[in-house]
């Protein structure tokens, strides 16, 4: 059997020339390979007279040459620069490719027959990667190595295989080896398993803001609570102003550096990090993420330090009954004698207060926990809400408290210091001239810092003079209704364990975040607190 090194050359080039190039008809000799120390950047080609080994061997080393020529094409009145890189007879075209805001540059060639383009961020790089791609090409023009036998039935066992892709083998061998490179010891396959559970085939991509509407949209009709949805949407617009990309493109390690960058309180941190786990696993549920996502495992939950507890004192619940609106008082009874929460709260109607049976019932379906439990209803509870009861409808009128509570904290402090500048026979002037300067603090102060963090500070509502003036302003305190209750129950009854059931805890979820040592005197004094003409 006769097996010509030449005609073994010839095909090969014939599979890797571009289009526009021809075969050189150069003497090739059976078994003849490269010189290894020809350069890299220069592939060379056995030609005849040698000079190197006295002319006994009748070939010669041949460069090959490289230029880039850069022209101007007009295309629909446009000008567009094109840079030309010939490396040997090898051509590619380097043009300039704007993608969005992304500057690129593509690298085009072809290969038997077929276009080849690859982009880069940069001309310098575009240009580089052209050289290199020519270079290949031209060994492939000028040289070769004669394949044995079994590298022959390799090499068309891989170009079978390739010849569903349409890429040459050359191309292929030419991309793994440039991967193999730069992943070292990571395998290509262990690559590509990472990117298509970060990318997989079957998830339709949806942008993250998109999938918060459908959630929000879905549980609304699923009957969830208008305060839980608000909370949800509030949380998830921070999420979605801050990433406008494919929700399952965004990282846990980019939602970290995220949180961290807010500057909230670990309480706020953790809030809006559960948000975002709820979005997730809804997007796993419409199938926007696989099953196994688990990008929100890297995101870490934070130790709340300021999960002290906070407890008002009985002088204090009493400013807060004293001043406050009809229409808040069974909100502030039903957190600080009942312990209920504020969501609670806001779910309960009328007829959940069972004042026969000297019960408050918290249904299931308006619990925290979904669990249905009931709480008795103290002599000083029933003592705030008989005067208000109604046959039906909510318990409490508000649907944001927030605006109430402030409003309230307002009031209690321009009481405080009306009675401060009595005691301390200020006059009228005195008093608005410290307003005046109060209202320049924080005028500069939101020069400095911006609206938002200006009124943000922790300056109680009606306080914005007590530091000038010396007197002790009222601050309400974050969940202190509901501290306050159990506290001051386990004080009272000294049960642990029924005053979880009552709170609708676990024991040891009380002795880790809500009890607070009190006196039972105090205890007495807090459950004393009855309307005027009830003691």
């Amino acid at each position: 059997m006769n097996n010509s090194p030449v005609s073994l050359v010839e095909a090969g080039i014939a599979a890797c020339l571009p289009a526009d190039t021809s075969l050189a008809a150069a003497p090739v000799a059976p078994a003849t390979l490269l010189a290894p120390s020809a350069p890299a950047g220069n592939p060379a080609v056995p030609t005849e007279g040698s000079p190197a080994d006295g002319g006994q061997n009748k070939f010669q080393l041949k460069q090959v040459k490289t230029k880039v020529t850069k022209r101007i094409r007009v295309q629909d009145g446009v000008e567009k620069e094109i840079w030309d890189v010939r490396v040997g007879a090898a051509l590619l075209n380097v043009y300039y490719t704007p993608h969005g805001a992304r500057q690129l540059y593509t690298v085009s060639h072809r290969v038997d027959g077929k276009r080849h383009r690859q982009m880069f961020p940069a001309l310098e790089k575009a240009l580089e990667e052209a050289k290199e791609l020519g270079r290949q090409l031209a060994r492939g023009d000028f040289g070769t190595t004669e394949l044995s036998a079994a590298e022959r039935v390799s090499a068309g066992r891989a170009i079978a295989k390739l010849r569903p892709l349409g890429v040459s083998l050359e191309l292929a061998a030419a991309d793994y080896a440039r991967a193999v490179t730069r992943l070292g010891k990571i395998s290509l396959s262990e690559v590509v398993d990472f990117y298509l559970k970060r990318n997989p085939v079957a998830v339709a991509p949806k942008k993250a803001k998109v999938v918060v509407e459908e959630m929000l949209e879905l549980k609304k009709s699923d009957g969830l609570s208008a305060g839980y949805l608000q909370h949800l949407r509030y949380d998830l617009k921070k999420f979605t102003d801050w990433y406008h990309g494919h929700i399952h493109q965004v990282t846990g390690p980019e939602i970290d550096k995220w949180l961290r960058g807010l500057g909230v309180s670990p309480r706020t941190r953790n809030n809006l990090r559960n948000s975002i786990q709820t979005l997730f696993e809804f997007a796993k549920s419409q199938k926007y993420l696989p099953k196994d996502h688990d990008e929100i495992a890297c995101v870490p939950r934070l130790k709340d330090n300021a999960g002290e507890i906070e407890i008002f004192s009985p002088k204090e619940m009493e400013e807060l009954l004293t001043h406050a609106d009809e229409r808040v008082i069974p909100f502030l009874a039903l957190g600080a004698f009942a312990g209920v929460r504020h969501a609670e709260i806001l779910r309960l109607e009328w007829k959940d207060l069972h004042f026969d049976a000297g019960i408050i019932e918290i249904r299931a379906s308006k619990a925290k926990t979904a669990s249905r439990r009931t709480v008795p209803m103290v002599s000083n509870l029933r003592g705030w809400l008989e005067p208000l009861r109604k046959e039906d409808g909510p318990v409490c009128v508000y649907l944001n408290m927030a605006s109430e509570i402030d409003s309230l904290v307002r009031t209690i402090n321009d009481a405080r210091r009306a009675k401060w500048a009595t005691a301390n026979e200020v006059s009228q002037a005195d008093l608005e001239a410290a307003e005046a300067r109060a209202t320049a603090r924080r005028t500069e102060e939101r020069k400095k810092k911006g609206p938002r963090r200006a009124w943000g500070t922790a300056v109680p509502a009606g306080a914005e003079t007590a530091e000038e003036e010396k007197w002790v302003p009222f601050a309400w305190k974050h969940n202190a209704l509901r501290h306050s209750f159990i506290s001051y129950r386990v004080a009272e009854v000294q049960n642990v364990a029924q005053v979880a059931l009552e709170a609708g805890n676990s024991p040891q979820m009380i002795f880790k975040h809500y009890r607070e040592l009190v006196r039972p005197e105090a205890a007495k004094a807090w459950f004393g607190l009855m309307p005027v003409g009830k003691n």
